[in-house]
Order: structure tokens, then sequence, then C-alpha cells
């Protein structure tokens, strides 16, 4: 079966005929999702279409009374963001990754995928590491980020790296040391190192303000989303993994 039948994309194609792919998933401090969402609310972007998948956790959330699906995408200009309410669970991190990434090489031309996400750490700092699949992109950010001799990036932000480099599409990663649940703070830097290679100037005063009432809530969603996962958590057969490889 196509790797693309793994997820449900519901979404016109992109306006651009070229894009730069902005992806934040709920991981590690969830610096990828505030960061994005942040960027998303505060940069002007427009919601364009919807994701889902069986093998993600089904949570539908409610803005304002209004519901929307976990995982959505937005555009503006030449950037499309793919911002997510629920991790991708690591079993299938690989389907997920690789057929978004198919969904959207057929639909326009991805000229860079960025990924943002946190790295855990016992440190108090919120450094930025960079990583990039060519030496060209690792140009651009090595002044603005930490690169290190050894990183290992986990999960679906380690999968659409791989994805990108073995399809031939530049990728840069954003990933911010925390040792919190929830780090508005580590986000705010994963924004900053946005603003500087994609010229965003993103804003980042008004989320320092309420990092307090963004903690408590993003407190809320994660639990919300461990007890989903603890209700529901099941390993994937191997006829699954077939199926869907």
């Amino acid at each position: 079966m196509d790797v693309t039948e793994a997820v449900r994309v519901e979404s016109p194609a992109p306006t651009a005929k070229e894009i730069i792919l902005l992806t934040g998933f709920p991981g590690a401090g969830l610096v990828g999702s505030i960061a994005l969402q942040y960027l998303v609310e505060t940069a002007g972007f427009v919601h364009l279409g919807n994701v889902t998948s069986r093998f993600l956790p089904q949570i539908s959330l409610a803005t304002n009374g209004l519901a929307q699906a976990p995982v959505r995408l937005y555009e503006k200009d030449n950037y499309v963001a793919i911002l997510a309410d629920v991790p991708v669970p690591p079993q299938v991190s690989y389907e997920f990754s690789a057929a978004m990434i198919a969904w959207f090489s057929k639909k326009t031309t991805i000229t860079d995928i960025v990924v943002v996400g946190g790295v855990s750490s016992s440190g108090e700092t919120e450094r930025v590491f960079g990583v990039a699949t060519t030496p060209e992109a690792l140009e651009k950010i090595k002044d603005t980020t930490i690169i290190l001799p050894a990183l290992s990036i986990t999960g679906v932000s380690g999968s659409l790296i791989i994805e990108a480099q073995l399809r031939g599409i530049p990728a840069t990663g954003f990933l911010v040391e925390t040792n919190f649940n929830v780090d508005p703070r580590a986000a705010i830097e994963a924004l900053k190192a946005l603003n500087s290679r994609y010229g965003f100037n993103v804003d980042t005063a008004p989320l320092m303000e309420q990092a307090d009432q963004v903690e408590a809530m993003m407190h809320q969603l994660a639990n919300d989303v461990l007890d989903q996962e603890q209700s529901e958590e099941k390993p994937i057969s191997a006829g699954e993994q077939m199926m869907y490889g």
C-alpha cells in the first residue's frame, strides 16, 4: 500500500509553487508545538487544510467553541507550517513523515524542511543546537546555533530529517535544550533562531510575558495527551507495520 495512505490530508495544494515546510510536533518541552503555534498566530499564517490518521491520538481540541483537527496546515507566502496538537507515536514516525513529504512533493516543490523541537537536558540554559542535511544549509546556521560533534534526533523530528535527506531535499533542524515538560522559554529561543535564519521578525516579548499562562495551558494539554495514550496504548502488530510500510 502507498505510504501516503498512512495519513489523510484534506487540503488544497499550497498557493506557492515552491515552499519551505515548517514542522514542530509535541516532544521534549513541547518546544516545537509552542514555537510554531506562536509563529502561525503572530506572523499572519492562514489555515490551509487538515491532517488525520488512525495512528494518532484521537483528540479534538476546540478553540472558542470550534472543533479543529489535531494536525493542521497553515500557509503564508512560500511558507507552509504543519501544526500539531498531538504527538506522533514513535512506532509510526517513519510512515507519518514519509506520507507528509510525499503528499507535499506531489502538490508543490519543497525547497527546505525546517524541524523545530526540543532536546532533553539537565542543564539550565536553552542552547539552540543546529543540524542540516547539506553543507550549504549548515553554513547558514552555524553562526546562530551550536553545532555538536554528535546529536541524537529521535521520533518524528529525526524521521523528517532522514526522509528529507533520502529524497535529496535540504532540511534544517533547530533543537533547543530543555529540562521541563513544558518550556515556552526554550520555544522563544527557537523563534529567535527562525527569525535570524528566515527573517520572520516575530516579537517574542509577548510570549515571555505570557509564559506562566502558556505553561499552565500546555501542562493541561500534555496531561490530556498522556491520559489518552495510556488508555489506548497498544503495540502495533507486524501486519499493520507491513500494511503501512
